[in-house]
């Protein structure tokens, strides 16, 4: 962070240091979250956050969870320090959120929120785990049948703001070689470190493919990292962050319904093979329309992913 250039988040350290207890053992064990800024333009405009834990679950490479979100946060940064934003952009790497200390007192990034986000207002924050492998469904005929698969990349939190459709619509029509899949929170639950964020009323956007086959294995080294999609999520990333930039994000709460954005992005994903999913899925519809058809596609496929596991 240092040698980028990045300045300190507080005054004196990009290291911010905090005491809880250990959720197992109660015994009260030191912390340190990192932070540091990119200073913008408009010091009065609310700011961005990026953020990505970088404690691992195991002793081993864990290389897609979380180093790969790391070092792609790091490279954003080198790219925003000569681009000069108009929005100040904070760039956080979080401790403890991993098993035991997941949505606990001594987590992070819960502690970050709470410790020194007192008043403050995101114009949003994009939090990022897991994007380094490839997508695979874990049903073995689906993923067979549908190649394109690997390229799927979930965002959820576009619920949070009413601008945020709008801006990943736009940043996926200029990114190619990904297929974003936009979805409720609520459909998946709080997986990573945007709990904090979202649960105090911040727009937020969390990007992740999820848990991968060698997710909290030893195996999680960087051979299996697809280097050239983790570019291609670099990519979108910048388009966010320059489109959120120019946008107009007011203050206070801007809850949407997205379901006719989150149908387009689903068939702009998966293409013309759909309603052949769909019906191989046993989905009593060949086609989306509704938010209901969304709670029930959501429903079947965690039936079918159960049954696998």
């Amino acid at each position: 962070m240092g040698e980028i250039g990045l300045e300190y988040f507080l005054d004196y350290d990009y290291s911010l240091h905090y005491n809880a207890l250990h959720p197992t053992s109660e015994q009260r064990i030191g912390f340190t979250n990192l932070a540091g800024l990119i200073h913008g333009t408009n010091r009065t405009a609310m700011p961005v956050l990026i953020g990505a834990h970088y404690d691992s679950a195991i002793d081993a490479p864990c290389s897609d969870d979380n180093a790969v979100s790391i070092a792609l946060i790091l490279r954003v940064a080198e790219i925003l320090m000569k681009k000069t934003p108009r929005r100040n952009v904070i760039l956080a790497f979080f401790d403890a959120e991993e098993a035991p200390f997941f949505l606990t007192e001594s987590m992070g990034s819960i502690r970050f929120y709470r410790d020194h986000c007192k008043g403050l207002d995101f114009a949003c924050v994009i939090i990022l785990d897991m994007i380094g492998h490839d997508f695979q469904l874990g049903i073995p005929l689906l993923d067979m049948l549908l190649p394109g698969i690997r390229k799927l990349l979930f965002i959820m939190g576009s619920e949070s703001h009413t601008q945020l459709p709008h801006i990943i619509e736009k940043a996926v029509s200029v990114t190619r070689r990904l297929r974003i899949i936009t979805t409720l929170n609520r459909y998946i639950g709080d997986m990573s470190d945007h709990h904090a964020f979202r649960t105090g009323g911040q727009p937020y956007l969390f990007i992740s493919k999820g848990r991968g086959r060698h997710s909290h294995r030893p195996e999680d080294g960087i051979d299996w990292i697809n280097f050239s999609r983790v570019r291609r999520v670099l990519d979108l990333l910048l388009e966010i962050i320059g489109l959120l930039d120019k946008a107009p994000m007011n203050r206070g709460r801007q809850t949407i319904d997205p379901y006719e954005f989150e149908i387009r992005m689903i068939r702009r994903a998966i293409g013309w093979p759909l309603p052949f999913l769909l019906r191989r899925m046993g989905f009593r519809k060949c086609s989306l329309h509704t938010r209901d058809d969304l709670d029930a596609l959501a429903g079947k496929l965690s039936e079918l992913i159960k049954l696998q596991t």
